[in-house]
């Protein structure tokens, strides 16, 4: 797997597995979450199995179908939507990189 699929993947992994949490939590089986939403069983499972990212429209109307704050489950959103939208890093972090690496410096004056 190339390490942009591997990133985007990562990303509907994650969303997917919020969004089971707050299934659970709300105790609605995925057949009736399907129904309530007007989608198919098949959409809703992909999403949850993180074999898609939903879209912004579906995140909000899932949240709302499982009584949950769509505003929480947005932030999750737009951070994995973020992410999936930034290339991911290659290579390790050059000497001078102001990327939040911080570069080892010698103790005690050992080398």
């Amino acid at each position: 797997m190339s390490p942009e699929s591997s990133h985007t993947a990562s990303s509907a992994a994650h969303i997917g597995h919020v969004m089971e949490q707050v299934r659970r939590q709300a105790h609605i089986s995925p057949e009736t979450l399907a129904h309530k939403i007007g989608t198919g069983l098949d959409h809703v499972a992909d999403i949850l199995a993180g074999q898609r990212f939903p879209s912004r429209r579906f995140t909000v109307i899932y949240a709302r179908a499982c009584g949950a704050d769509p505003q929480v489950l947005l932030m999750v959103w737009e951070n994995e939507h973020d992410r999936r939208s930034t290339p991911p890093r290659q290579g390790p972090p050059r000497k001078g990189d102001s990327s939040g690496f911080l570069t080892p410096r010698p103790i005690g004056g050992l080398p």
